[in-house]
């Protein structure tokens, strides 16, 4: 059963297609208002390490890229035994595996040694011996970390497990093979294969970290992701089980299911009683509790580079407000392309909701039993600003307008 996000209703289901329409005919709540009741709350900004995670969404599906090339290469005899592969001094069995445990759990991964390679060193005297169980290949991208074999030092990983030519040789495949570390796009060799983004028993379980769920509009499960607490910052990883051999079970990639990125916290915004939807970038907003049904909140996960892969299902006869602190200029950046996606897409309302002035503490904050580093906003105020103060306040930072803000934001 796929988890709801923590905090938040059930997802609404709707079979007949009218409950999810989101209609409001009206603004029945001012602005005024809702800026009043957020006021009164504590944002809690979680310190996201998005370049950090888009390296390791981006190592996860070149290992699948390399993975399903040997398989191309070196086709199974059947489904139990294939012609091995000989890699250097390495013999490399696709399909097999001498595991039992299902689970390895190396900071700060939690993965399937399931349906991973067989990795056997050959000995002088000619002999097999299986090293998948020792260093260096604990990792959850063990054919990744076999292209790199000859590179890697004993000291020479970091705080996430991995070595620099690891990371070098996932960019120079990247640049052949078109894959990327955003959490949308067309991603060209996974979709044939069988991919679940919540499979059983593996779904709920995440030792480092929690697991989430992002519903789409009707209240659908579309992509899971989790979200895990490392050193001063948190790294949020989109992953789906890929079943790369029905005998053997799943393994781990990090990338969503669908093209299409649901907003999370879409199951909410279909609320019909939901009139003003506040959208932000940092999964802290989610947090926010409303005494108002009226109001709610929505996260972009994965910032400016998701965008162009996020569904605004929901969004059309809402008051869509997009929230910037100005103290981060990668909000001003935000908020210029979040609104002409969101007025690309025909969404008539987006506004812009600035948080003026708020009392910063940087603390660590308790996400239903998990501590998350981040920044606590308190005392905070908060208006409206038009499109012609957001184009201020980006050329006073030095920050590029997109094309067609102006088209969609007149200037006066």
């Amino acid at each position: 059963m796929a988890q709801k996000t923590p905090g938040a209703p059930d997802p609404i289901r709707n079979d007949n297609n009218l409950y999810g329409q989101g209609i409001c005919p009206m603004e029945k709540k001012s602005f005024q208002d809702v800026a009043e009741s957020f006021s009164n709350q504590r944002l809690h900004l979680l310190n996201c390490n998005w370049e950090q995670s888009a390296k390791i969404i981006l190592m996860s599906r070149v290992n699948e890229h390399i993975s399903n090339d040997l398989a191309q290469r070196y086709p199974q005899n059947s489904i139990y035994s294939e012609i091995p592969i000989q890699i250097g001094n390495h013999c490399v069995s696709l399909y097999e595996t001498q595991y039992f445990a299902s689970m390895l759990y190396r900071f700060p991964f939690t993965y399937n040694l399931n349906g991973e390679p067989k990795i056997e060193q050959t000995n002088p005297n000619g002999n097999h011996q299986i090293v998948n169980n020792s260093l260096p290949w604990r990792t959850p991208f063990s054919f990744l970390r076999l292209q790199v074999r000859g590179s890697l030092t004993a000291y020479g990983y970091d705080e996430y497990g991995f070595q620099e030519p690891e990371y070098q040789k996932a960019a120079e495949i990247t640049s052949l093979a078109g894959y990327t570390g955003h959490w949308g796009g067309n991603n060209p060799g996974f979709m044939g294969y069988t991919i679940s983004h919540c499979p059983d028993p593996f779904s709920e379980r995440s030792e480092y970290g929690r697991l989430f769920h992002i519903y789409d509009f009707y209240g659908n499960a579309k992509c899971s992701f989790e979200m895990i607490p490392a050193g001063n910052k948190v790294l949020i990883l989109p992953y789906s089980y890929r079943v790369r051999n029905m005998v053997l079970g799943f393994a781990k990639v990090y990338f969503p299911q669908n093209v299409s990125i649901p907003i999370w916290g879409a199951d909410k915004i279909s609320n019909p009683a939901t009139e003003h939807v506040i959208l932000y970038h940092n999964p802290g907003i989610m947090r926010l509790k409303f005494p108002e049904v009226s109001v709610t909140t929505g996260c972009i996960l994965d910032g400016i580079d998701s965008i162009s892969y996020v569904s605004f299902e929901g969004l059309q006869q809402k008051q869509n407000h997009i929230l910037i602190y100005p103290e981060n200029k990668f909000d001003i950046t935000f908020a210029l392309h979040l609104a002409v996606a969101m007025k690309i897409q025909n969404i008539p309302a987006v506004r812009f909701m600035q948080i003026e002035s708020a009392t910063e503490k940087e603390t660590d904050y308790n996400w239903d039993g998990m501590m998350y580093p981040g920044t606590l906003l308190s005392d905070m105020k908060v208006r409206e600003i038009t499109s012609d103060e957001l184009r201020k306040l980006a050329e006073e930072n030095n920050i590029d307008i997109p094309d067609g803000y102006h088209q969609y934001f007149p200037q006066s």
